[in-house]
């Protein structure tokens, strides 16, 4: 009797715990097949490509890497520093060769730069156009006597940043409000200082008005004066120029008063710099105060 209790017993516990074993072994063969299933597929390391390469795409929100020319610059020794040959940056900025870049020039490192309409780019053209009509017999040999000598010159790319020989002067006395670069999504071409309507506006330095008038788009009264060879600046925004196209002025004399015509939100002078139709930094041609 004591036995026949016993076994019955055993077949009492016996059978639960076949019953959790069996529900056990079917739990861990379910996620075993789960994990079959949602196993990832192998990846491959690729190269990963340099952060300037010509292969990287960058969305138009993202912020461009840029480069403004310091003093001794060269396309070289900047395409040295961001690891990229200094004809890709010459290509990604629209230089053509003989490669020349100036002192404050903006420089897109990791994108193409924009092509846009400037109205004041082909302002300048223009008034160089013309400029070079009118020059004699003997200024054109100096020119190519000049070709010759930078044709047997070294290597061009390695040219340093050229500027304007000697120093502009502030145009009026006033705060920068605005600087040369990037302003929100547009890319702000000169600086503004902020100064009192009627304020004197003074020639940077001596040179000939190529351009006063209002014609162009949101600079209000715009005046552009060319220096020397390949240098202009421009003061937009004016409330009245004093000069006309053609005129002389040297530096110091007064052109215009401040305003805010054209698209201004309130009185100030609006300075720009070019070598040529390139926009530079105004700063990098003007003393410190």
């Amino acid at each position: 009797m004591v036995n026949g209790r016993c076994s019955r017993r055993r077949r009492g516990w016996i059978r639960p715990v076949v019953v959790i074993i069996f529900r056990l072994s079917c739990l861990i063969l379910l996620l075993a097949l789960a994990a079959c299933i949602s196993t990832p597929t192998p990846t491959y390391k690729t190269h990963n490509s340099s952060k300037y390469s010509t292969h990287n795409k960058h969305s138009h929100n993202s912020k461009p890497v840029l480069r403004y020319v310091r003093a001794n610059d060269t396309l070289y020794s900047i395409g040295k520093k961001f690891g990229i040959d200094y004809r890709l940056i010459a290509k990604r900025n629209h230089i053509r060769y003989p490669y020349k870049i100036y002192l404050g020039q903006r420089l897109y490192i990791d994108r193409h730069a924009p092509r846009r309409n400037d109205l004041t780019a082909i302002k300048i053209k223009n008034a160089s156009k013309k400029s070079h009509k009118k020059a004699s017999k003997k200024t054109i040999k100096r020119k190519t006597h000049q070709k010759k000598v930078k044709r047997i010159a070294k290597s061009s790319h390695r040219n340093k940043a050229k500027g304007y020989k000697g120093q502009l002067r502030w145009p009026v006395k006033g705060i920068v409000t605005s600087k040369f670069g990037r302003r929100g999504s547009r890319m702000h071409d000169g600086i503004d200082i902020g100064a009192k309507e009627g304020t004197r506006v003074y020639a940077a330095a001596s040179g000939e008005v190529v351009y006063a008038d209002s014609r162009l788009s949101g600079y209000g009264k715009l005046i552009i004066i060319r220096h020397g060879k390949n240098l202009f600046t421009a003061y937009g925004h004016n409330r009245r120029m004093l000069v006309r196209k053609g005129a002389k002025v040297r530096a110091g004399d007064v052109i215009a008063q401040v305003g805010h015509t054209g698209r201004a939100s309130g009185p100030h002078l609006h300075f720009e710099v070019r070598q040529g139709s390139t926009p530079v930094n105004p700063i990098a041609y003007l003393p410190h105060r």
